[in-house]
């Protein structure tokens, strides 16, 4: 099945000096996606430029640059496997936790909201990290639950190719992979706060390389 997929920036996007919103409009879409809001949040370093810039180009920023304003990638057209996706101009914008208004403004309008955070420093146990990913998702979900009807939640883990475990796996390995991701006690309370097991889908990967950007990319998407 093709997915003609047209992605277009559609409001004032708003990050945080630990964390970034995106909001991409899908004008067109062969799906009941058709003319749908994306939100995307996460905090410094978790690939939130990376991805938009990777959908707008094709290709991985060579140096990694905190996004301290307001930036603009222009649209492409690409497949990706049996997806055919043809993405408008986005927008990049910094910010910080003090915007949790401005984040619930944007997932307010959301049909979509996609949720990146560091796969590999939870699973090293970074405490500070997992601080982070609390408050978040403490104020996500209870815009979530306010809502008559719930946008699909998507928790994005990224640079997993940091993690050793990820770097070995097989094929016949990744259930367990998701499953011990799972079972992180943040990731158990993410979860919780966001509606249970049911209305949280979870993605794992990395965009290192483009090669596995594009694995990344079509996680997301098919899943929908």
């Amino acid at each position: 099945m093709v997915w003609p997929i047209l992605i277009a920036a559609a409001a004032a996007l708003v990050l945080g000096g630990a964390a970034t919103v995106v909001v991409l409009n899908w004008d067109s879409i062969v799906t009941a996606w058709r003319g749908k809001r994306v939100a995307v949040l996460g905090a410094r370093e978790v690939g939130k430029t990376c991805l938009v810039k990777f959908l707008s180009t094709g290709s991985i920023p060579e140096n990694y640059e905190q996004t301290t304003s307001a930036e603009k990638a222009s649209g492409r057209r690409f497949s990706l496997k049996d997806l055919d996706l043809k993405i408008d101009d986005t927008l990049d914008v910094p910010g910080d936790s003090s915007h949790y208004a401005d984040w619930k403004e944007v997932a307010d309008r959301a049909d979509l909201v996609l949720y990146l955070l560091r796969a590999d420093r939870l699973f090293a146990g970074d405490a500070e990290v997992e601080e982070r990913i609390r408050d978040d998702v403490r104020h996500i979900g209870s815009w979530l639950r306010a809502r008559t009807k719930r946008p699909r939640f998507f928790v994005v883990g990224t640079h997993c190719d940091l993690d050793p475990a990820f770097a070995n796996l097989t094929r016949d390995k990744v259930g367990d992979y998701y499953d011990r991701y799972r079972k992180l006690p943040v990731v158990a309370e993410l979860v919780s706060h966001c509606g249970g097991a049911k209305h949280v889908t979870f993605v794992l990967g990395s965009m290192v390389t483009e090669q596995v950007a594009e694995a990344l990319v079509y996680d997301i998407f098919r899943k929908l």
